[in-house]
């Protein structure tokens, strides 16, 4: 299932939600002195994650302890999950805009950005997962809440396909399920936002992207969108997503500790003013407060901290190594193992098919680890193995990585790659076909003519771009080396992705 896989919510919570009436206050004057820290929370719940993103508010309202951060959420919901009033203080299907304080929320207008949200309207659909939804929210809080740190979270499907039934959508985020389904596409983000809009901290409250191909899309000096500092999970992520009470309430200009033990930064969990935190420090205290909220309850989450302006230097040694193994395939597969029994750390069920076509993400780190300490390659390529292991090591600033991930490194693991089993072949349509076949959204190219077509990819990914051999059959990046190992055809028609490398 897309983000988080739902679970049941526990009886304390639920007690919470259906018996605590929050502080709903209406809109007023908004001042614009700025503060320490606006948070930007997308919160969209247009889906079957309504009831989990609900609870996330509430965990809010919870944590948040101090008037030197502004937290504002724009809350799209849907009619067919849940029709909780206690959250927010009332139940709708449309969009609304609100300000989270400590114990209540207020709604507020949407200003010239959202001149349809008002505190009293009941009937503006917000298309969640339209790029430009998203950049008049980060302008509305960047010109109404300005601060001298922003955090950027998008809440909600993320990384895959909503069901296995929709195995088409790929690399996005954001399911609106009232607006025919669309959902933000990497490339879609980095086409509509600017540098304008760029954040401090860039976090993923969703499944699936941790990954070297998202974050690249948004590294630092890109001349585009950007982020100082990105959270995301490799892996899928669980129903309850996020612990944001135990993340906010150390945010609070408080001295001492909250007496809990700190894996993540050694010592005790501290309390770190709003003022002086860092986007880095943000990103460890997600961490660390999520490898609490799991630790006994389940083994297969990760989550990481990514120092973005160190993502390019990851792409180039990457790419260095691609074209040193681009004669290796049989090794280098070998390395990696069967996809249904593969021998480094993985993130996706290697016992489903669908999942091995849909999201073949394999830990960089690990990758990397194995080629070096393998006796079939060359000094040259275990050379080029070990840079791409100190490239990864030096972006990964904080990771944990639960039980079932053996061998997990903090701060090491937790970088997910793309790295398909090309030739392996799915039956369907009374035929045989090879995985790659369905894998062609992972390109450089401009794939939007399709989506008027129905066909969900949007393509321009940037580490697919960027590094791109000019000469034919000759590999340049990570991207090449794949086509050139998996699509039958480099014709100039380009086989099955039309491309020709």
């Amino acid at each position: 299932m897309g983000k988080k896989r739902i679970l049941a919510l526990g009886l304390a919570l639920m007690t919470s939600l259906f018996f605590t009436t929050p502080n709903v206050v209406k809109a007023e004057e908004i001042s614009k002195a700025k503060k320490p820290i606006t948070i930007m929370y997308y919160c969209d719940a247009d889906n079957d994650l309504e009831w989990s993103l609900l609870s996330d508010v509430e965990e809010m309202k919870k944590g948040i302890k101090t008037d030197e951060i502004n937290l504002i959420a724009l809350i799209d919901r849907s009619e067919d999950y849940t029709s909780n009033k206690s959250v927010l203080g009332e139940d709708f299907s449309d969009t609304r805009l609100y300000e989270i304080k400590p114990g209540e929320v207020k709604r507020i207008d949407g200003g010239s950005q959202f001149p349809e949200i008002t505190t009293n309207s009941t009937d503006f659909e917000a298309n969640m997962g339209d790029a430009h939804t998203l950049k008049n929210f980060i302008d509305y809080c960047k010109e109404r809440y300005p601060a001298d740190k922003y955090v950027l979270i998008l809440s909600n499907h993320g990384g895959g396909p909503k069901t296995d039934d929709e195995a088409e959508q790929r690399k996005q985020i954001c399911v609106d399920e009232s607006n025919d389904m669309d959902v933000l596409y990497t490339g879609e983000i980095s086409d509509v936002l600017t540098k304008d809009q760029s954040v401090d901290v860039f976090g993923l409250d969703a499944c699936l992207m941790g990954n070297a191909e998202f974050a690249y899309q948004f590294h630092k000096g890109n001349g585009g969108f950007e982020a100082d500092v990105m959270v995301g999970s490799a892996p899928t992520e669980w129903g309850d997503g996020w612990k944001y009470d135990k993340i906010l309430d150390r945010l609070q200009t408080k001295d001492g500790d909250n007496g809990e033990e700190d894996t993540t930064f050694g010592g005790k969990e501290k309390y770190y003013s709003p003022k002086t935190v860092t986007a880095a420090q943000i990103g460890g205290i997600i961490v660390e407060e999520q490898r609490d909220s799991c630790e006994g309850v389940v083994t297969d989450q990760s989550l990481a901290c990514y120092d973005m302006s160190k993502i390019k230097r990851v792409k180039n040694a990457v790419d260095d190594l691609a074209r040193a193994i681009k004669d290796e395939k049989a090794k280098i597969e070998n390395v990696r193992g069967k996809m249904n029994n593969p021998k480094i750390m993985h993130y996706f069920n290697s016992e489903k098919q669908r999942e091995q076509i849909l999201y073949p993400f394999f830990d960089l780190y690990d990758l990397a680890q194995k080629i070096r300490q393998s006796k079939d390659f060359n000094d040259d390529i275990k050379d080029k193995a070990k840079k791409v292991m100190t490239k990864v090591d030096n972006m990964v600033l904080y990771s944990y990585g639960g039980e079932s991930y053996k061998g997990f490194k903090d701060g090491k693991n937790g970088l997910s790659i793309f790295f398909p089993s090309g030739d392996s072949k799915i039956f369907a349509n009374r035929s045989f076909h090879k995985h790659f076949e369905y894998q062609y959204w992972y390109s450089p190219l401009d794939l939007t003519p399709y989506l008027q077509l129905g066909d969900k990819c949007y393509g321009k990914l940037k580490w697919c771009q960027d590094g791109l051999d000019e000469e034919i059959n000759k590999v340049g990046n990570w991207f090449e080396l794949l086509d050139s190992w998996y699509d039958d055809d480099n014709s100039f028609l380009g086989g099955y992705n039309e491309y020709q490398w």
